[in-house]
């Protein structure tokens, strides 16, 4: 299995997604080699209930807001394609249209045809957060999420990559959609959070390095304690320590209505990814 493409939603509104993240991204892709499909949306804002007087003047409101939005986009798929063509990157970009609470379902159907889908999120959640959680649970593909506000440089060449393993099937399916990137790091580790829940089958470690020696992959296994923190605390911690570039895990949660209900760590990551973050479910 390798990598052949990826899917970059752009946000439009409210606050339009940053040229710098786009570079960002571009310099992952290109280090990859990988196509990148660039999505943007033209938001189309209506008014929830009937407005028969305005007195306040919402509809012009609305309006305005719409053609932000399109205009936001038009210049996000033109900046992307820009970028794109002087970085060499095999690309292509879709502007489409449809009211912004469709937006993440939409993106979550378009990862479904590309190998991964790379979300960078902004601090404190939004609509990247709702994204990336749309592609985990209802696209069947994995997501790269990442912040667009780095607390430290986002290295494209991901030579450290650290797993966190929990012998469950959300952390299997990570570690199999992420053995490319496995294979092409310099250094590889496996963490398992020993104090944090049971593990019954946690002395099958070397069976696991044995599968991913297989597949051209020595690493690290090593057994960490929480010491009471927040798991999220916990993997924040594990990767500034070992100067992780990528970290790869699973993604626990389940949805109710509208609404993701989501794991410690899956939230923590969600809400303020300290590195690029590979999560499946």
């Amino acid at each position: 299995m390798s990598i052949k493409d990826a899917l970059l939603p752009l946000t439009s509104y409210p606050v339009p997604t940053r040229k710098g993240t786009i570079e960002t991204a571009i310099r992952l892709a290109g280090h990859l080699g990988i196509h990148v499909s660039a999505v943007a949306f033209e938001m189309d804002i209506q008014s929830p209930i009937g407005l028969y007087a305005d007195p306040v003047g919402v509809r012009g409101i609305l309006a305005g807001d719409r053609k932000a939005s399109a205009e936001n986009a038009r210049a996000l798929v033109s900046a992307f394609a820009t970028l794109a063509t002087e970085a060499g990157l095999s690309h292509n970009h879709t502007l489409a249209h449809c009211p912004p609470l469709e937006v993440a379902s939409r993106v979550a159907a378009a990862a479904r045809f590309c190998d991964i889908a790379m979300v960078p999120l902004k601090g404190g959640g939004g609509a990247g957060q709702e994204m990336a959680e749309r592609v985990i649970f209802e696209s069947g593909r994995p997501v790269l999420v990442f912040p667009e506000e780095p607390e430290r440089a986002l290295r494209p060449a991901l030579e450290t990559v650290a797993v966190a393993w929990d012998f469950s099937k959300p952390s299997t399916r990570a570690v199999a959609d992420a053995m490319p990137l496995l294979r092409q790091a310099k250094e590889v580790r496996f963490f398992t959070v020993v104090d944090d829940k049971a593990i019954k089958d946690a002395g099958l470690g070397e069976t696991l390095a044995k599968h991913l020696a297989r597949h051209g992959v020595e690493a690290t296994m090593e057994d960490i304690r929480s010491g009471g923190r927040p798991i999220g605390r916990v993997f924040e911690s594990y990767v500034a320590e070992h100067k992780v570039d990528l970290l790869v895990m699973g993604a626990y949660g389940h949805s109710r209505m509208r609404e993701f209900i989501l794991g410690g760590a899956t939230d923590h990551m969600l809400t303020r990814p300290p590195c690029w973050v590979l999560m499946s479910h």
